[in-house]
C-alpha cells in the first residue's frame, strides 16, 4: 500500500510540465554557457576588413600595415564601391577608409581624419562583437600614431610621456589576495554566475513549492485527503509517502539543475594575470549540490505545511505568496548586499532564511568559505526536521479534519479543511 501511495504523490509533484520546467532551465543554462563561449571564440578571431587608401603617404602607409598584420585584408585600393562588394562577398566586418589629406594634415599639425565603415548583419551582441574588436584596435592604432609623431618632433621616451605612471593592482577578499585583479574586474567575472545562480535557485523554489501546495488544496478540494485519511491506513505513511515523494522531486530537480550549471560554469573562464586558480572541481559541485537540495527541502517542507493550512486549490493558490515573497527576497539580498559586510542583525535574518544558502553557494566555492556553506546546509537540513515534524503532527492529529488552529490575542482563526 505504501509503495501505492508513493508512486501516486510521485505523480502529483513530478508532473511532466514541472521535469518539463527543469530540463528548460537545465538547456537555457547550456545554451548560455555555449553562447558566452561563443562570444569569446568570436572575439579571438582575425577579423576581415578591405582598406581604402586615397592618401598614399608615409602615416597612410604605416596604417595601411598595421591593419594588415591584425586582420585579413581582402580588399586594398582606392574604390569604395569595389571595397564593398568584397566585404560583402566576404562577409567582412569593417571598411576602414583614409582620407587623401591625412599625410599632409599631420605634417602640418592638423588633425587628420580616417572613415570606419562597420558591417552589421544583425543587432544581437554576437553581431556586434567583431565591430567592437576593431575599434578597440583602432585605439591601439591611433595612440602608435601618437608615438610616432611625438618621435617625429624630437620627444624623447614618448611612451613614458604619454603613461607615466605603471599601475598594478590587485584585490583582497575574504583573506585571499587576487594579484592583478580590479575590484571590478572581479566583480565582472564573478556576477555573470550569481545572477544566474539566484535566478534559477528563485524559480525551482517557486515551482516545487507550488506545486506541492497545489497538489495539497486539490486534495483537499476533491475530498482525497480526506478520503485517505479515513481508509485503513497509517497516517505516518502517508506523510511518509508525500515526503519521500517530495525529496526524490528535490533530488531530480537538483540533478538536473547541476547539470545544466555545470555546463554553463565550463563558459567562464578567470582572467590568467590574477595568477589565483577559481575553478570549481567535482567536490565543489557535490557542494553546491548539497546546499541545493538542502534548500530545496526546506522549500518543500515549508510549502507542504502551508498545503495543509490551506482551505482548497483557491486558497493553495493564495498560500504560495509567503513562498514566492521569500524566495524573491533573498534573491535581491544575496544579489545587492554580501554576507560578510552586513551589521550582524541582517547577517542572522540572512542565515535565517533557507533559500540564501543555495544562492551564495558558488560564492563561498570559489573562495574557499566551505565552513558557511557547511553550517547553511546543516542549519536548512535542520529546519527541515522541524518544519517535516509539525507537519506529521498535524498529519497525525484531527486537525485536518477540523481545521488548524491559530490563537492570538484571544481571537481563534480556523482554516477548515472542506
Amino acid at each position: 500500500m505504501f509503495w501505492n501511495l508513493l508512486k501516486k504523490e510521485l505523480r502529483e509533484v513530478l508532473t511532466v510540465s514541472s521535469v518539463i520546467s527543469i530540463v528548460a532551465m537545465a538547456l537555457i543554462y547550456a545554451m548560455i554557457g555555449k553562447s558566452v563561449g561563443s562570444i569569446t571564440e568570436e572575439v579571438s578571431k582575425k577579423l576581415t576588413v578591405a582598406v581604402v587608401n586615397l592618401d598614399k603617404g608615409e602615416f597612410s602607409k604605416a596604417i595601411e600595415d598595421a591593419v594588415e598584420s591584425y586582420a585579413t585584408v581582402i580588399y586594398k585600393g582606392d574604390n569604395v564601391d569595389e571595397a564593398m562588394e568584397k566585404l560583402k562577398k566576404n562577409n567582412g566586418s569593417a571598411l576602414l577608409i583614409v582620407q587623401e589629406d591625412f599625410t599632409e594634415k599631420l605634417t602640418s599639425n592638423q588633425q587628420a581624419k580616417v572613415k570606419v565603415v562597420s558591417i552589421l548583419k544583425g543587432l544581437g551582441i554576437m553581431d556586434t562583437v567583431q565591430s567592437e574588436v576593431f575599434k578597440e584596435f583602432l585605439g591601439a592604432l591611433e595612440h602608435q600614431m601618437v608615438l610616432t609623431l611625438l618621435t617625429k618632433y624630437g620627444v624623447e621616451n614618448p611612451n613614458f610621456v604619454l603613461d607615466p605612471i605603471d599601475r598594478e593592482e590587485a584585490t583582497v577578499y575574504l583573506s585571499k589576495v587576487l594579484e592583478g585583479m580590479s575590484p571590478s574586474q572581479l566583480l565582472n567575472y564573478l556576477s555573470n554566475r550569481w545572477l544566474i545562480v539566484s535566478i534559477v535557485v528563485m524559480m525551482l523554489i517557486i515551482m516545487s513549492g507550488s506545486t506541492v501546495i497545489s497538489s495539497l488544496g486539490l486534495e483537499k478540494e476533491n475530498k482525497t485527503l480526506e478520503t485517505l485519511l479515513t481508509m485503513p491506513v497509517a497516517r505516518s505513511h502517508i506523510i511518509l509517502a508525500k515526503i519521500l515523494a517530495a525529496t526524490i522531486a528535490g533530488l531530480v530537480m537538483a540533478g538536473i539543475y547541476m547539470v545544466g550549471f555545470s555546463l554553463y560554469m565550463r563558459s567562464f573562464e578567470i582572467p590568467a594575470s590574477a595568477g589565483i586558480d577559481l575553478g570549481t572541481s567535482v567536490v565543489d559541485y557535490m557542494f553546491v549540490a548539497l546546499s541545493m537540495f538542502s534548500t530545496l527541502l526546506c522549500g518543500i517542507s515549508l510549502a507542504m505545511l502551508l498545503g495543509l493550512i490551506s482551505k482548497d486549490f483557491k486558497s493553495a493558490q493564495t498560500l504560495t505568496f509567503p513562498l514566492v515573497a521569500l524566495a524573491v527576497f533573498s534573491m535581491l539580498l544575496t544579489m545587492f548586499k554580501d554576507l560578510s559586510t552586513m551589521p550582524t542583525a541582517l547577517k542572522i535574518v540572512v542565515f535565517a532564511i533557507p533559500f540564501t544558502h543555495a544562492m551564495t553557494s558558488v560564492r563561498n566555492v570559489l573562495f574557499d568559505n566551505y565552513s558557511l556553506l557547511i553550517y547553511g546546509s546543516l542549519y536548512n537540513f535542520a529546519l527541515a526536521a522541524v518544519l517535516l515534524t509539525i507537519n506529521v503532527k498535524i498529519f497525525n492529529s484531527d486537525s485536518l479534519i477540523t481545521g488548524v488552529k491559530f490563537v492570538r490575542r484571544g481571537l481563534i482563526r480556523r482554516f477548515t479543511s472542506p
